[in-house]
């Protein structure tokens, strides 16, 4: 057997992975934060603290775009700016405390929903998901490694 097109995966996979991120959200949802500002606080969950250039890159969104969604979680208290020591002139941007206190309630409340969903399903099928694991990881990584890449069309459409 040949290996799948990456294309038709693409296109098989991105409605799914699409709603499964949908319906996990739902489930364990952030007050009063926007899609941009959870996963905002998500990178820094994962990446501890970074320049605010950092996280726009990370996020694939400009600087002004960032710094928005930063403020944003400032006013909530879930994140916070200081100085970057060693360029004064750059600001770091982390979560406090209560911000990792909110990230663990929500990856708890999605964690159990998830459970709770793989429970319902076949073996079958939750060994098929456990052997697909590694290279869901593997997508993931490679999705986070590169900044989107805007098509032919969207760099056109930018231009006008």
């Amino acid at each position: 057997m040949s290996a799948p097109d990456p294309a038709q995966l693409a296109s098989a996979l991105r409605p799914t992975i699409t709603r499964l991120y949908l319906a996990l959200r739902r489930r364990a949802p952030l007050v009063q934060l926007t899609a941009a500002q959870t996963s905002a606080l998500n990178v820094l969950a994962d990446h501890g603290w970074m320049r605010m250039g950092e996280l726009a890159e990370r996020e694939s969104v400009r600087m002004p775009t960032a710094t928005s969604v930063v403020d944003g979680m400032t006013k909530h208290g879930l994140v916070e700016r200081r100085p970057d020591p060693a360029d004064r002139r750059a600001v770091l941007v982390g979560l406090t405390e209560h911000g990792r206190e909110l990230v663990e309630r929500i990856r708890l409340g999605r964690d159990v929903a998830l459970t709770n969903a793989l429970a319902n399903l076949s073996v079958e099928h939750r060994e098929a998901l456990a052997a697909a694991a590694p290279a869901l990881r593997a997508l993931r990584d490679e999705l986070d490694q590169h900044p989107a890449q805007r098509t032919a069309a969207q760099s056109a459409a930018a231009k006008t």
